[in-house]
């Protein structure tokens, strides 16, 4: 049975690339850790712990940037990118204690935090999906729209578990009932041999019955989720994301990559515009499932989802190190059959 704490280990989205221009400082807090991001003058990022080991004090709040480090707002104290104390105003010494600073990535205008309960850094086999060098459906970022700031979904402090999202990697049935799709999908194939989960779904055309569009997923862990639609052309790209905040509450992300219109390949065409605009209401139709969802630990499945659920569900076991972590949100429904 999955033990389904709010602090998995793996790759979690913390926010888009744009959000942080050189020189800029953001406040975060994930995993129940205030954090501060911050890009150098020459666009280098870092994420630190938050708080300034002099007096205590929120570098993310009134912190500034000085060339290749971040000042505290309350005595000027600098740190490095990579925690080190660079300048105590008024002294020539610099103390040898460090702030803790986590494994950060930046891939396609998308930011990515390692989270490892124990502290550990990321591991060999457990690296990040890339939505462009899919071997499968492989493509160039530059011939797609960037994702942010114009299609992008952010839904702060939900009560929503991550695992409740990633479930939807096995999920067939609800497409139409949830989306109104007018055929149900079908699980052609799924991998839970690495950390990566792998698995194609096909949408057949009501007409004649062929695969008319399929979906490869990339799961990167339980909050984290690469897509690609493959429907005869270069198919738009999606990347959505579950990161837990606290015990209690997560950020949920969702990020569209639509090819570009050889016609407007600097503006994205009206039709794409609309198109995107869809996005924040397809994925309320998700979230508005999971937010007042309960936990199955041991469903009644229906026939065709019994192997692709249960694979999934033993595959995400593997990223729930923690032990007696609150579930936060999740209420788990006993078993009373």
């Amino acid at each position: 049975m999955l033990n389904l704490s709010m602090k998995p280990t793996g790759w979690f989205q913390i926010g888009w690339s744009g959000e942080i221009p050189p020189g800029g400082v953001k406040p975060l807090k994930y995993f129940g850790h205030d954090m501060v991001a911050f890009r150098t003058d020459a666009g280098e990022l870092s994420v630190l712990d938050a708080h300034c080991p002099h007096m205590g004090a929120h570098l993310g709040y009134g912190g500034k940037v000085k060339g290749d480090c971040i000042a505290c707002p309350y005595h000027g104290w600098e740190w490095g990118t990579e925690g080190q104390n660079a300048l105590i105003p008024g002294e020539e010494r610099k103390i040898p204690k460090k702030m803790r600073k986590y494994h950060a990535l930046e891939r396609h205008g998308i930011i990515f935090l390692w989270h490892d309960p124990a502290g550990g850094a990321p591991r060999e086999g457990w690296e990040l999906p890339d939505l462009f060098a899919n071997p499968e459906l492989p493509a160039e970022p530059t011939g797609f729209y960037p994702c942010y700031p114009d299609n992008i979904v952010f839904k702060p402090g939900e009560r929503i578990h991550p695992q409740l999202m990633t479930e939807n990697a096995a999920d067939t049935a609800h497409f139409r009932y949830t989306h109104n799709a007018p055929e149900d999908p079908v699980l052609l194939n799924f991998d839970t041999s690495t950390p990566v989960w792998k698995s194609q779904m096909g949408f057949l055309s009501k007409r004649t019955k062929e695969i008319a569009l399929r979906l490869h997923a990339r799961n990167a862990g339980v909050g984290l989720s690469f897509t690609i639609f493959e429907h005869g052309v270069l198919g738009r790209r999606l990347v959505l994301s579950c990161t837990p905040v606290d015990d209690d509450t997560s950020d949920l992300r969702v990020s569209y990559y639509f090819p570009r219109d050889p016609v407007s390949p600097d503006i994205m065409p009206q039709h794409l515009r609309e198109l995107s605009a869809q996005t924040e209401e397809l994925f309320e139709e998700d979230a508005r499932m999971w937010r007042h969802q309960k936990f199955r630990q041991q469903p009644i499945f229906a026939k065709r989802d019994v192997v692709g659920y249960r694979a999934l569900r033993e595959w995400c076991a593997q990223f729930y190190e923690a032990e007696g972590y609150p579930r936060g949100p999740l209420q788990v429904m006993e078993d009373d059959m």
